[in-house]
This record gives C-alpha cells, sequence and structure tokens, in this order.
C-alpha cells in the first residue's frame, strides 16, 4: 500500500519506558519527510498537467495533420502538402520528445528525494542506536557503582554488626560476673549480720 503525506503526518511510534527513539527526532523527520513528499506530489502534479496540455497539443496537432490531408486543396501542389506533411509530423515529435523529457525529470526528482529521504533515515537510525547504545553503557556502568557501593555498605554494616554482637556479648558476660560477685557478697555478709 503507497504511503500518504497523511499517513506520515499521522503516524505514531511507541515507546519504552527503559528507552527507544527521541520522539521529537523521529516527529521532526516524519515532517520533513511529510514535507518533501508533499513537494513531490505537488510537482508530479504539475508534471501530470504539463504532460496532458503536451498530449492535448499533440492530438489537435495529428487532428489537424489529419483535417488538412482530408481537406481538397485549391490548388494541386504537391510539394506543400508534403512540406505540411512534415512540418506536423516533426511537431508531433518534438511534442513527444518534451512530454518523455518531462516524465524523466519528474521521475529523476522523485527518485533522488526519495534517497535522500533514506539515507537521512539510515544517518538517524544509526545516530539512535549509538545514542542508545552510550545511554545502556553508562546505565550499566553507573549499577555497577551503585552495586560496588552497596556491597561496601553492607560489608561495613556487618562489620559493625558483629563488633555490636561482641561488644553485647562481653557486656552480658561482665554483667553476669558482676551479679555473681554480688550475690556471692550478698551470701558472705548474711552470715555476718
Amino acid at each position: 500500500m503507497a504511503i500518504s503525506v497523511k499517513d506520515i503526518q499521522e503516524k505514531e511510534f511507541g515507546t519504552q519506558a527503559s528507552g527507544g527513539y527521541n520522539i521529537e527526532q523521529v516527529d521532526d523527520f516524519l515532517d520533513e519527510i511529510s514535507e518533501q513528499m508533499a513537494t513531490l506530489v505537488r510537482e508530479n502534479l504539475e508534471l501530470n498537467k504539463q504532460i496532458k496540455a503536451l498530449e492535448a497539443d499533440v492530438k489537435a496537432a495529428r487532428l489537424a495533420a489529419e483535417a488538412a490531408e482530408a481537406k481538397t486543396p485549391d490548388y494541386n501542389e504537391k510539394s506543400y502538402f508534403a512540406n505540411l506533411q512534415n512540418a506536423m509530423r516533426e511537431s508531433l515529435i518534438g511534442a513527444q520528445r518534451i512530454a518523455d523529457e518531462t516524465l524523466e525529470e519528474a521521475n529523476r526528482k522523485a527518485q533522488k528525494t526519495v534517497g535522500d529521504a533514506q539515507v537521512q533515515a539510515d544517518q538517524i537510525t544509526v545516530s539512535a542506536r549509538e545514542k542508545a547504545d552510550a545511554l545502556l553503557a553508562q546505565a550499566k556502568q553507573d549499577a555497577e557503582t551503585a552495586t560496588a557501593e552497596a556491597r561496601e555498605r553492607v560489608s561495613t554494616l556487618e562489620q559493625r554488626f558483629e563488633a555490636l554482637k561482641t561488644s553485647a556479648a562481653n557486656y552480658k558476660a561482665e554483667f553476669s560476673r558482676l551479679i555473681d560477685a554480688q550475690t556471692t557478697a550478698l551470701r558472705d555478709s548474711n552470715g555476718l549480720f
């Protein structure tokens, strides 16, 4: 199915949360293609009008030639009619050549514009891929850095936790010794009173 200017103008692309094409760049590119296609369509319509006009001229010239051949001349000069016939034939050939050249030029312009648009599309695609790769590499590097920092913090916290456990165990043992010493002292003092 042929893509129209309207199709290009209304085309929407889906995006992903983790990345994708730059929407403004895609929209700008589609706008450029739309403008170029609109220009080509206008040029094509103009060239078609010119071709139709030339075809009408050719048809009119043929009809005039046929009418001239069919008409009985008032005088009988064979060379006059032969020259007239040759002139008409040359006019028809010239008109056909101009129509062919106009059509060829329109086709060349259309092919060049399509080629230029394809080159631009390829460049934008390559650029978008390069940017996406760079962003992905940066994100991986950031993730690795964040992971390393998190592991370092976890290690530090684990060391502090172990130190607190050891300190708590030492405190508990010291407190138990103190209680035992106080209990012994109280027992010994009960015998005193």
